[in-house]
Formats: C-alpha cells, structure tokens, sequence
C-alpha cells in the first residue's frame, strides 16, 4: 500500500469548499477528492503553533502541555513558543517506524522551519527535499534589483512605536520579496513545486508498493501572494489601494482600510484555491498512474488563521477561536469508500496520523502512541471513541477546551478567560465566563486532567519580545 500524507499550512476549515460548508470560495478538486473520503467534522490540531502540530503528527506523542522542556532561542531559529523545539532524542520518528516496515520514505516541504540549523524533522526519511524560499527563509542575495520597488506596492504597518510591526516588515516582508521576485511563472510558484517534486518521487518510485510521501507545503501561510488568476477569483477589480501579503498579529484592525482587509481576505482565498488546484494536479496524476484507488491518502492542515474575525488578525493565543482552531480532516483509505462518510461524533486530532497509518497497515501500533487509530471508521458506523467528547489545545500560555455544550478560552493562571454557550452562540461571540464561575472551573479541571501536569504559567522570552535583541543600531 503506497502511502501519502498531505498538508497545507494555515488551511482554514471553513475556507475548504463545499465540503465544509463554504459555497463562495473555489475548491473543487478538495471537494471532488472528498468525496472518496472520511471526512472528520471535529478535526483540532493537538498544540499550536506550527513545530509543536509537527511533532505530534511526526511522534504520535503529545507536545501540550509543554512543561518538560524550557522554551529557549537556539542558534538559527527566533521562536521559541513552548513546544517550539526539535523532536526529543527519546522519540521515535515517524519516518523510522514506517522504514521498520521495509517502507521507502520521502519528505518534500516547503514549510522552512523544519529545516532550521536546530531541528531534526527530516531524520529518518530515505530522501528529502527542501523548495526554499517561503516567508523569511534565508535563500536569497538581499541586495537585489528591483527590491525597492516591490516593496512600495505593498502595505505594511510601519509604526514606530509598534517594534514587532517593524521587525517583522523588515525581516519577513523584504526577505519573501527577494526569494520570489525572479519567479516568472506559475510553477514557479511554493504549491506547484511541492506537488511536482512530489510527482517526480511518485514517479521515480512507482513499482514500489511500500512507499510513504508526506509533502508538507507552507501555503497558504502568509505572506499571501498566490498567482493573479487566483487572486482575480475574488478581488474587487477596481481594487486600487495597496497590496496586503502580511500582516501583523494584532488584537485591533485599526492599521487596515477596509478595502485593505478586504485584500487580504481575498489574497488568502487565493492562496487556497491555487493548493486546491495544485492538490488536484497531485491526484490527477495518481489516477493517471492507476496508483489512486488503492493508496492511502490524508490531507490535513495544522491550523487555520484570524483575518478580522474577532477583530484579530494572525495567529494569537488568546483568541483561539474557530478560525484558528478548525482544521480539515479527510482520508481516502485504500480500496475506495462508496461515497464520503460524515464523521462527526468524535474529537479527532493531528495525534491521531500515525497510529492511524498503522491501523490501515493493519500492523499493531509500535509504541504506546498518545493518539486514536482512526481507520475503525472506514468499516463501522461513526461512534464516540472512548474520551474523546472533547478536545483541548494549548499555545503558548493559553489553552482552549471544546465540547459539544462549551467552550473555553483560558490562560494557564486563570486571570483571562472567556466561555461560551455553543447551543446559543455558535459563533463564539458572548463571553458568560464572568457570570458562570462553575462551569470555567470545571472544564479548567477537565484541561488539567487531559495535560496530565502542570500547566505552562510563564511565556518569558517568546517571539513577540523580538525587539529586546533583533534589532540592531541602525534602527
């Protein structure tokens, strides 16, 4: 059985098509693949940001709730989110496990951070393959020809009193434009060169039945600059302010014109139908190669991303809201389904990849993994798995708990939370947590019980005090 993991980073839930409800952005090849698949509709990342979702998928173990390792800067890597560190030495990775099944392994990916100088995700793989380039990634000369002028097309928030605005315009903004500026077409574009590198492996390995490929492609994570047939699907054409491809991670909308998040909104909408279209190139060509119908296939995201939603853009810990937190499941067992299968009682996470993929190996489990065997639900009818009417999810100093009654956004010390009544406001909008004590300690029980420790208080030395030593002189 060939296997093939996929994900795109920041992949919103409720921006992946008709399949999850959305009828205005244009996803047609995630709805046309979903069809042949399980889909989950209670589908959560384990941890945030994007390391911390990383090693779950790559160990099955959980990294929430951080407290056995100390968040530390290390040489080459300027996060350091709890969580944000390589694969502990004493876990296994899963490219080892699958080669203890004589599988051949590749890792193609354009999320950078996994190869930063400190981390260790690509350990174990038989090939492995870095498309470089995406969002600061150190790849290009940074005095280059045309710099400037691209830079003035685009909207960044400049305020001198706001150092993280200014770091990251400096630091992010200027390194992405001097990556991409010589593209000149399309498949010179992140999505098309991960999806052709991986076609090439699937190519090169075809008469092999024992292959795993997990391609891992950034997009649509900012910045938002997806092919002008792709942002033409839903900009204003008579849009005429600036180009807003980043932003700044901020609890106000106060630094964007409307038209401008209306940009954004638009841009990041195109950035999922342009990985939707490159996802269905992916499948076209498995289908070509008469490989698809018995292959296992997973596609997933590790989070999603706040563009106005409860006045927050970004990904930030205290707004650990459905925008963020929603990600798309779905899995193609090998064989085919009859048609798409709704699973919507359980809970399920980004802990459950590996034990799931040895569950359609039909292999016992290697290792007392942390997440759920998920492939029971290709054969039996959707159910509760045992513990699982409920999720919680940490980033950083904050943890958020969802049940089908509640949900709640807290701080680890309790001093900042707020709750909402699900059966009255869907949308996460009224927080009753002043008036409802009880409920906030009970389910704050329930999160300590499911950290099975103590939980993360401090997030001294995070990436948001940049300014304290990034920064040189000159600025």
């Amino acid at each position: 059985m060939k296997i093939f993991l996929i994900i795109f980073d920041t992949l919103r839930k409720d921006h992946t098509g008709k399949t999850y409800g959305n009828e205005w952005i244009q996803t047609p090849n995630f709805d046309l693949f979903a069809k042949d698949c399980l889909v989950f509709d209670k589908a959560y990342p384990e941890s945030l940001p994007t390391i911390p979702v990383r090693r779950s998928i790559h160990t099955g173990m959980r990294t929430f709730p951080f407290n056995h390792e100390k968040p530390n800067i290390r040489s080459g890597d300027f996060v350091a989110s709890p969580g944000w560190q390589p694969i502990p030495q004493e876990h296994t990775h899963l490219s080892e496990y699958l080669a203890s099944e004589a599988y051949t392994t590749a890792f193609i990916a354009s999320t950078y951070h996994h190869f930063k100088p400190s981390m260790n995700f690509h350990l174990g793989f038989n090939q492995w393959r870095w498309i470089r380039g995406h969002e600061n990634d150190p790849y290009r000369a940074m005095f280059r020809k045309g710099h400037s002028k691209l830079r003035k097309k685009m909207r960044t928030h400049t305020t001198k009193k706001d150092p993280a605005a200014r770091t990251y315009q400096k630091h992010v903004l200027k390194d992405y434009l001097c990556n991409v500026q010589d593209r000149q077409c399309e498949e010179e574009f992140f999505p098309a060169q991960t999806i052709n590198a991986g076609i090439e492996f699937t190519i090169d390995s075809l008469k092999s039945d024992k292959t795993f490929l997990f391609l891992d492609e950034f997009d649509p994570h900012e910045p938002w600059d997806p092919p002008q047939r792709f942002l033409d699907l839903y900009l204003d054409k008579n849009y005429n302010e600036k180009r807003v491809i980043t932003d700044t991670y901020r609890t106000d909308l106060d630094y964007l014109t409307e038209g401008e998040l209306n940009f954004m909104r638009a841009a990041y909408a195109g950035e999922v139908s342009c990985c939707d279209y490159w996802f269905g190139q992916f499948v076209e060509e498995l289908k070509r190669l008469e490989i698809y119908d018995d292959s296992l296939i997973i596609l997933t995201s590790d989070h999603g991303h706040s563009i106005g939603e409860h006045n927050a853009i970004g990904k930030i810990p205290m707004y650990l809201y459905p925008e963020l937190i929603d990600i798309p499941l779905m899995i193609k067992p090998p064989g085919n389904l009859t048609g798409p299968k709704r699973i919507k009682k359980s809970y399920v996470s980004t802990l459950d990849i590996l034990p799931t993929l040895f569950g359609f190996m039909d292999k016992e489990s290697p290792a007392n993994f942390d997440g759920y065997d998920l492939s029971i639900f290709a054969d039996d009818t959707d159910y509760l798995i045992d513990n699982r009417n409920y999720f919680t999810c940490g980033m950083n100093i904050y943890t958020v708990y969802k049940d089908d009654k509640y949900a709640l956004i807290t701080s680890n010390d309790k001093s900042d939370q707020k709750l909402f009544d699900l059966s009255k406001d869907p949308e996460w909008n009224l927080n009753i947590a002043e008036n409802n004590p009880d409920i906030c300690e009970n389910l704050f029980e329930k999160i300590k019980k499911d950290a099975n420790g103590d939980l993360l208080l401090s997030d001294e030395g995070q990436y948001w005090d940049l300014e304290n030593w990034y920064t040189t002189k000159d600025e």
